[in-house]
């Protein structure tokens, strides 16, 4: 018996639309019951702390973090109506860093009227303590007797893979008896070149209170090489007993 011709065609096109229906199936089961887990699938999947954090995910879960924590805040007048403002801030997370952290300077003056405030964007390495600085602050006529510092975004914690981080060493420091002039070596043990070294300088005095501090950017350095930094002061710093000097590499 011959079948007509259209009970053939709804036939294909049946057929057709059951071919269409089982791919689209086979591929909904393919992504959502048998794909592999990722730190970017939006499940607690593997062995992590948190929905695509901890465990084998760079990213570290919020609850499972600290805080960076601002050790002090200083101003420090370096020029007629010129200001450098810096911080100490300590990560206590420890191999893990933060990119592009905004933070602010506010500068008082003795009757806690706000002086000016200056912005900036920081990524935060893995270092115990980390120094931000803030050069050539105008304040015009005014007077600054105290600064505050703070962050406005929190911090999106990841861990940063060993050999990550550059292996830089400071040594030979020479700071003038007068405290106007601070230079080291810096040699980087890596096996890569570093490029955008920041380096800072920080001046204390017998009562471990910050009196000064600068920060200088090394351009390039390359894998196995030595670059001499030199930090001063023109006015001089007097009663100076240790300058601290930190490099933070990028990550």
């Amino acid at each position: 018996m011959l079948l007509s011709w259209s009970f053939r065609r709804k036939a294909l096109y049946i057929l057709a639309a059951a071919l269409i229906g089982a791919v689209v199936l086979f591929a909904v089961y393919e992504t959502f019951f048998t794909a592999a887990p990722t730190c970017q699938d939006r499940a607690q999947n593997q062995n992590e702390q948190g929905i695509d954090c901890g465990g084998v995910c760079t990213l570290l879960c919020p609850s499972l973090t600290h805080a960076p924590q601002v050790l002090w805040a200083r101003a420090f007048q370096t020029d007629q109506g010129i200001y450098t403002a810096a911080a100490y801030v300590q990560n206590k997370n420890g191999s893990a860093g933060a990119r592009h952290v905004r933070y602010s300077f506010q500068l008082f003056d003795a009757q806690n009227s706000l002086v000016v405030e200056r912005d900036g964007v920081v990524d935060l390495p893995p270092v115990q303590t980390i120094p931000i600085v803030e050069q050539n602050i105008n304040v015009g006529t005014r007077s600054v007797a105290r600064a505050l510092f703070a962050f406005s975004d929190t911090p999106v914690w990841k861990r940063v893979s060993v050999g990550t981080v550059a292996s830089v060493q400071v040594s030979q420091q020479q700071l003038l008896p007068d405290g106007s002039r601070l230079s080291a070596t810096i040699t980087n043990n890596s096996v890569a070149d570093v490029s955008h070294l920041a380096v800072v300088a920080v001046l204390f005095d017998q009562a471990g209170v910050a009196r000064a501090a600068s920060k200088s950017v090394v351009a390039l350095l390359p894998s196995g090489s030595q670059q001499d930094v030199v930090f001063t002061w023109p006015l001089g710093v007097p009663d100076i007993v240790r300058a601290e000097i930190t490099t933070l590499p990028s990550f």
